[in-house]
């Protein structure tokens, strides 16, 4: 099949795909988490009613928001440029884990006695990798936003309604970055594990997903979602819920900085953005931009290139001002 009808019908492939946040499995995983919570909510909490929540969460204001229909287009217009044309810069793990193993081989030879993995070591591993993929997401998540890439990360958090596909509601500069970061990190660990045993070391996975990275996505959806599924305490101090995501998506300023992790909490306590919300407190969260950061997001050409022209711009100030510092 011609390239350009494979890139085509990425928008309905990737539903079919564990790998991807979206797959039809997580999705309903999803819903059932949510049924959950209203189940225990309803036990727990005078006054709550299931039908209410129910209804406003199915609500026509969420799902047909103006700002909903940019999402959905822009999840058809990306899936399809990123498979045509945008996944050809993302730096690939396997390609880092041979450059690393191959490395290792070069400066330490075989090794031979480790040539068989126990299911320890397969354990580890795994681990892992789920630790370095996540912090090297949460790495490129940090870096958008600063300055000057907080121009490509504006764009998702425009969302003034949030929903499963608003994941995808981002500039193809932070879809490369956030992957490829994903991917060194990662790559690295299996490039250790490939010179550590070059017979090969299989990971915990379900259906080819890291067992850690699979049980994260069951409730992943729930993130870009207005179900405020909150953690314990204790438990929000080492894995972030979609409620602490959620936050994240706030148009105060203060709260965009926090929760800037993906699957672990461990990233922002060591960077001090961790932020723990009190009950109700997400889904009461206004989502969105603030009004002198709020563009025009829905021309795709405007999308695409304002921001290198505002990098520029933002570059330029800052060239004058440090000539202009030199001088006095």
């Amino acid at each position: 099949m011609p390239e350009i009808f494979r890139s085509l019908l990425s928008p309905i492939r990737i539903i079919f795909l564990p790998s991807v946040k979206i797959y039809w499995f997580y999705i309903l995983s999803s819903i059932l988490f949510t049924l959950l919570l209203i189940v225990w909510r309803s036990r727990k909490e005078k006054g709550f009613r299931s039908k209410d929540y129910l209804r406003e969460n199915l609500s026509k204001k969420i799902w047909l928001h103006r700002s909903a229909l940019l999402d959905y287009k822009y999840y058809l217009i990306n899936t399809f440029l990123f498979a045509l044309f945008f996944s050809y810069f993302v730096i690939s793990g396997a390609v880092v884990s041979t450059y690393i193993s191959g490395s290792l081989f070069k400066i330490f030879g075989e090794t031979n006695h480790l040539s068989s993995p126990g299911t320890f070591f397969i354990i580890i591993y795994s681990i892992l990798f789920w630790l370095a993929n996540d912090f090297g997401r949460f790495f490129a998540h940090w870096l958008l936003h600063k300055t000057f890439l907080w121009e490509f990360h504006k764009l998702h958090h425009s969302a003034k309604v949030l929903n499963p596909l608003t994941v995808y509601r981002v500039h193809p500069v932070e879809a490369i970055l956030v992957n490829s970061f994903g991917a060194i990190c990662s790559g690295i660990i299996t490039g250790f594990a490939v010179f550590l045993f070059p017979n090969g070391i299989n990971m915990l996975s379900f259906l080819g997903v890291n067992a850690g990275i699979f049980v994260f996505n069951l409730y992943a959806n729930l993130r870009h979602s207005h179900i405020g599924l909150r953690f314990p305490k204790w438990l929000s101090r080492i894995f972030l819920s979609p409620a602490q995501h959620q936050i994240h998506h706030s148009t105060d300023i203060n709260l965009q900085n926090k929760n800037i992790g993906v699957s672990f909490a461990f990233w922002d306590i060591l960077f001090g953005s961790l932020y723990i919300p009190e009950k109700g407190e997400a889904e009461n969260t206004v989502f969105g931009l603030k009004e002198e950061e709020d563009s025009n997001f829905e021309n795709l050409f405007r999308i695409y290139f304002l921001p290198f022209q505002k990098i520029l711009s933002k570059a330029k100030t800052f060239v004058l001002l440090s000539k202009h510092q030199s001088n006095s």
